[in-house]
């Protein structure tokens, strides 16, 4: 089942809860996971300065490599949470509107 198809079947309450969810999962993410993950590349680059020679470039890869993966996730949490706060939105405006 497609995440507009699950939404679709979702009670407000539930979609309320479930942005909830996301808005808390997304901000640990960026708290714990991806901000932690860039500072720690810019620290490496910018402790060997003009010596880039001294830091290898497979740790460089690798740590963009989790950065970049980390910005995916952050961008998948970014879209459900924008798909439940869309369907929220039509849904309480359906309920202001008396369509219910």
């Amino acid at each position: 089942m497609s995440m507009a198809e699950s939404i679709s079947n979702m009670t407000l309450r539930n979609k309320l809860n479930e942005a909830e969810r996301l808005m808390r999962e997304l901000m640990d993410h960026l708290d714990n996971g991806f901000i932690p993950k860039t500072r720690s590349l810019s620290r490496s680059l910018q402790e060997h300065g003009n010596k880039v020679s001294l830091i290898s470039d497979t740790t460089v890869r690798q740590q963009a490599a989790e950065i970049i993966d980390s910005n995916r996730y952050s961008e998948q949490l970014y879209k459900k949470v924008g798909e439940l706060l869309t369907s929220i939105d039509e849904d309480v405006s359906s309920i202001t509107e008396g369509k219910v």
